[in-house]
């Protein structure tokens, strides 16, 4: 999960996020890697893991798209990487040493790694980039379909 903290994945996903918070309608997957400029392709498993997980809504249809399924204060940034992960758990310590002081050192400090991770909310990082009106020329295009 940590793994993911410094890629550019988790940075697009968590831009992403943004717009869907700062937006009162669905935004389509594609409407959301064109403002991200990276392919759907690269982005939509990405949102489909976050719809199973329960941080995203997707509907189809003409209107459809993708929509915050909770507040942006009930999103942290810890729900997001647990539902990106694909960590698997870590084998048995070969040595005492590693087994006795190594693994448990590591678990304390994951620990306090996911305390920090799961205070930190969707919703701060929107205030930081309402506050830069940073969001605000990401509105919803006109649709000009009759």
């Amino acid at each position: 999960m940590l793994e993911l903290l410094e890629t550019r994945r988790l940075r697009l996903v968590l831009t992403a996020l943004l717009h869907l918070a700062a937006s009162r309608q669905p935004t389509p997957g594609k409407q959301l890697a064109e403002r991200l400029r990276c392919s759907r392709r690269y982005l939509e498993p990405d949102l489909q893991a976050l719809s199973q997980a329960g941080i995203l809504e997707s509907r189809r249809g003409a209107h459809g798209g993708y929509r915050l399924a909770r507040s942006a204060q009930r999103i942290s940034l810890l729900d997001v990487l647990a539902s990106l992960s694909t960590e698997t758990p870590s084998e048995d310590g070969d040595t005492a040493l590693e087994t006795r002081v190594t693994m448990p050192a590591l678990a304390d400090a994951r620990g306090q790694l996911v305390s920090v991770l799961a205070g930190i909310t969707l919703a701060e990082w929107l205030d930081r980039a309402q506050a830069e009106d940073l969001l605000a020329a990401a509105g919803s295009p006109a649709d000009f379909c009759i």
